[in-house]
């Protein structure tokens, strides 16, 4: 690493880029962090870090077109250390991040400090900040009522669900129950807004 940490910014939100690089440019500390290059979308980011390869790239999750999970997996392939920035904090999120390489995971919000520590700390091969999380409900279900859960989180009857599954509706009907008892909810719609804040599937 040399004087300065080359970073490549990656948001569908220009105005937060601008306002990022912005702040990074003028914060004090050592080594100093410059923004090398944005993205605006998965595919722009990659060829964009193959080009440039910084030594960080800060990705944030929910990008169009490519998503941010799989980008932070390709840029931990190209040697390049991540840092997420995301709206979102939730246990199935941070799990995501993580399983794709990701050093760190600032919520944005977080102050200027908080995400040029992690760009420093993961730059030198240190791992930064994650946030802290709640048990996950989710980790009570089987892999099948996980699956009977998107399902049911696509607005799906039990029959098509059957169907897409390879089970009868009964059974379906029956990881229903099974779900509603284990995650504490009364409805589909509930199960679903579950299944949306939990990251498996988008709003």
């Amino acid at each position: 690493m040399g004087e300065s940490i080359r970073v490549v910014l990656v948001d569908d939100h220009r105005i937060l880029r601008e306002g990022v690089r912005r702040l990074l440019s003028e914060w004090p500390g050592a080594p100093a962090i410059e923004v090398a290059g944005e993205a605006d979308s998965g595919n722009e980011a990659v060829p964009l870090l193959q080009r440039l390869a910084p030594e960080v790239a800060v990705i944030d999750l929910a990008l169009p077109g490519l998503g941010g999970v799989e980008v932070c997996r390709l840029a931990r392939g190209m040697g390049i250390r991540v840092v997420v920035l995301s709206m979102h904090a939730s246990v199935e999120h941070v799990r995501q991040a993580r399983g794709a390489g990701a050093g760190a995971y600032v919520v944005k919000g977080a102050g200027t400090a908080e995400l040029a520590d992690a760009i420093r700390q993961v730059a030198s091969g240190r791992e930064g900040p994650f946030p802290e999380t709640g048990p996950d409900p989710l980790a009570l279900l089987t892999a099948r009522e996980r699956e009977v859960l998107i399902e049911v989180a696509r607005g799906r009857t039990n029959r098509a669900i059957a169907r897409a599954l390879g089970i009868s509706a009964h059974t379906v009907n029956t990881h229903r129950t099974h779900l509603m008892d284990k995650l504490e909810v009364h409805d589909a719609i509930a199960l679903a807004r579950l299944a949306v804040r939990a990251g498996l599937l988008p709003s």
